[in-house]
């Protein structure tokens, strides 16, 4: 309507629309692109003759501004309702003249239709801990072996997990940290972890239960049942102990090294985790082994009754006879699938060989994909159309509708963009904003004719013929000017106290672009660009650049910063940890090495799976340092406790005493995550995607890689080491005769 002056009756008596539409120095105060109408700003599909004039345009949008009032808790209720009458005028009327539907784009629909999205993820995911229920359960029970299964013992080993949780999170929140939706992915993320722990504790139980039936015989005869089941339990802790207390250490000193991002939803995702798995290690090593305990007590106590009743286990019972007298349960546990067929394959020299060459494969493809991957934030990602089963969710039309508004109304190939002064004596400043406007009119992505326009040159063009002499004057005219009808349509632009000092002031600009450069990068270079000519060319003023896209620029910037940064920082103390608990710098550096190359190959599937490095897939190239700590460092605790003579026979061992409870860790973080596969949100989807890389990488590298690796060039046993201590202080103290003649057996060396 700017075109006609905003008056239906000239719109009416124009002969020639299409001329109209052609002039360039119609005046527009009202849709913020600046003193003359941008006709790309609200038509689209703009065809042009060879002269460049228009000959026609096949969609028109329509801007509607709500009176942003506000009140505390969120939007005015009565814009909000407003917004829904808008969203059904598309119901209302006929309007079959268009090619395409009428469907207001508003924030309430765009607000409804994420958080819609967010709501059926979240729905769909609180499943997942009951699916790790029902796994601890299965995991933990066993029917050939009644007093080795311990399926409800794996139920309380997943409720203390949970406890551990609520803990973590209290002590987080109480200390300044924001929950956020982003947080409680780390809930489901620490169910998974805080199980391994739980099952590398009952599996060295397993591992280093004695002969079962002597303890069950000598509570028949009247000992203390208390004191033979804790005897029992800090065996198994003394096997276990030190794995858990390595990796739960590594894994929180990770995390926290995370934090130090200045990214609050990465920095508050990595206090919830590290601090809910120091409450998980702590509550693992002392509610958990007191309900084992008591699950001890319990079967010694079953095992005594048994064998009291020698009647009722020949003619009832025969399975619980059986398994008192089974040598599994008596101290000759046998090899597991990992410590057998597994090992023996793996570990031969065709296993070997296939293992390196497929890490080696594997580690080149993704420094090809991490040397390709680039940093980009694409908005229209995080709106959703259909749930897993097809469903429309609400508002289920806004994504195709904003990706047509992105391809068809960007303003002519011009971007809109907002330049903001500060307060100052522009009376004083005139001669430098005058200067910086003229100079930044002349940069190559700027259009001239979008600063020329700006406030302070219209105001000079006004007071030419009566300058001011002071700066009292200049404010005087400035506020004068302002109600005049040349001056109304910039009231919103120069913001006024009532002293008529200036406070702030506003130029809309545009940026030229062609549209297939039209991306987050090219902004952010853009947006530094102009940052920093305001700062050299007009200090005084403080200019400042601001288009909605640059929030999504600052957070690249920001996230290629900081994650370097982080990533860096974490590798360096998970190293420092591992050798300060492992004690042996090659071992230190082996499941350093196992860590990094896990999150080279994270990075790498960015480009793999044909997404961008930006706030949320950085996020998980991060914590995946300590996502990949657990199994290798699992395993090379297991391998240098190992008292083996040769590395493959260490190798083997480590495989048959951890394979199991490592791999049914890892499987229960899995199955914690696998339903948000199903999740149509992107936040989740990238979620799904990354974790999931981490968690196969991680059990890759700690149950295939790490065993051939020790197998090969494997640190020395820590008891191989005692060994050779030993026997060198006693060579040392033996008594040496100093006397001559030939050495003889007491004196010789």
């Amino acid at each position: 309507m700017a075109f006609w002056g905003w008056d239906r009756a000239t719109l009416e008596a124009d002969t020639d629309i299409i001329a109209t539409i052609n002039r360039q120095d119609v005046p527009d105060c009202c849709s913020g692109a600046g003193p003359f109408v941008v006709l790309g700003q609200n038509a689209g599909k703009i065809k042009r003759d060879d002269a460049g004039s228009v000959i026609s345009i096949g969609t028109l949008q329509l801007n509607f501004y709500l009176n942003a009032k506000t009140k505390k808790g969120g939007r005015d209720k009565k814009n909000r309702e407003l917004e829904k009458e808008f969203d059904k005028i598309r119901d209302k009327g006929s309007y079959d003249y268009l090619d395409k539907p009428l469907k207001p784009l508003t924030s309430f629909a765009q607000s409804e239709n994420v958080g819609g999205g967010f709501d059926y993820d979240q729905a769909l995911i609180n499943g997942a801990s009951i699916l790790i229920f029902l796994y601890a359960f299965w995991a933990m029970h066993q029917r050939k072996d009644p007093y080795a299964s311990r399926g409800w013992l794996g139920v309380a080993a997943a409720g203390v997990v949970l406890v551990a949780v609520a803990a973590g999170f209290g002590l987080a929140i109480a200390g300044g940290t924001v929950f956020s939706a982003t947080a409680s992915i780390a809930i489901f993320l620490i169910l998974g972890i805080g199980l391994d722990d739980a099952f590398v504790i009952v599996g060295a139980e397993l591992v280093h239960r004695g002969d079962f039936s002597e303890d069950a015989r000598k509570v028949k005869d009247g000992a203390d049942v208390y004191e033979i089941a804790s005897k029992r339990v800090v065996r198994a802790m003394a096997a276990a102990g030190p794995s858990i207390f390595v990796t739960s250490i590594t894994d929180a000193v990770a995390f926290y090294a995370g934090a130090i991002t200045t990214i609050p939803a990465i920095r508050a995702f990595c206090i919830f985790c590290g601090t809910c798995v120091l409450t998980d290690y702590l509550l693992q090593t002392t509610l958990f082994v007191a309900i084992l305990t008591l699950d001890m007590r319990m079967k010694l106590r079953r095992g005594a009754r048994e064998l009291n009743d020698e009647a009722q286990m020949r003619c009832c019972k025969p399975c619980v006879k059986n398994a008192l007298s089974d040598p599994k349960i008596n101290g000759s546990r046998p090899t597991s699938f990992f410590g057998g067929r597994y090992a023996s394959v793996l570990l031969s020299k065709v296993g070997m060989a296939f293992v390196l060459a497929s890490t080696a494969a594997i580690v080149c493809v993704a420094a090809v994909g991490a040397s390709r991957v680039t940093a980009d934030f694409q908005y229209q990602d995080f709106f959703v159309e259909t749930d897993a089963f097809g469903n429309d969710l609400p508002y289920a039309w806004f994504k195709s509708d904003f990706e047509f508004q992105e391809r068809h109304f960007r303003d002519g190939n011009q971007y809109p963009i907002g330049v903001y002064t500060s307060t100052a004596d522009y009376f004083v400043e005139g001669s430098t904003t005058q200067k910086f406007y003229q100079e930044y009119a002349q940069q190559p992505y700027v259009v001239t004719e979008s600063v020329t326009g700006n406030w302070y040159d219209a105001h000079q063009l006004y007071a030419a013929s009566n300058p001011p002499q002071t700066s009292e004057e200049y404010k005087t005219s400035v506020a004068t000017w302002l109600q005049t009808d040349e001056g109304k349509g910039y009231q919103e632009d120069v913001l006024m106290d009532a002293d008529n000092n200036i406070l702030a002031t506003k130029t809309d600009v545009r940026w030229k672009f062609n549209k297939k450069e039209l991306d987050t990068p090219m902004i952010l270079n853009r947006m530094l660009r102009s940052r920093s000519f305001g700062r050299k060319h007009a200090s005084a003023v403080k200019p400042r650049f601001y288009q909605f896209a640059f929030v999504f620029a600052e957070g690249i910037r920001v996230v290629l910063r900081e994650s370097v940064i982080s990533l860096c920082i974490a590798c360096v103390a998970v190293l420092v940890v591992l050798l300060l608990l492992l004690g042996d710098l090659w071992a230190a550096c082996l499941v350093a090495s196992s860590v990094i190359m896990v999150c080279l190959i994270t990075y790498g599937s960015i480009y793999w799976y044909n997404d961008h490095l930006n706030n949320v897939s950085a996020f998980f190239v991060i914590i995946a340092v300590g996502l990949a700590t657990d199994a290798s460092a699992h395993y090379c605790v297991a391998f240098l406790e190992s008292s083996k003579l040769t590395s493959k026979d260490r190798a083997v061992e480590a495989l048959d005493l951890l394979g199991p409870p490592v791999f049914l860790g890892g499987t229960s973080t899995i199955l914690g995550i696998c339903l948000t596969g199903f999740c149509v949100t992107y936040v989740f989807q990238t979620f799904f995607r990354y974790l999931m890389t981490i968690l196969i990488l991680a059990v890759w590298f700690g149950l295939v890689v790490m065993p051939v690796v020790c197998a090969l060039i494997g640190p020395k046993s820590r008891r191989e080491a005692i060994v050779a201590k030993e026997d060198l202080e006693a060579v040392t103290d033996a008594p040496i005769s100093v006397s001559g003649g030939a050495p003889t057996a007491e004196n010789s060396i």
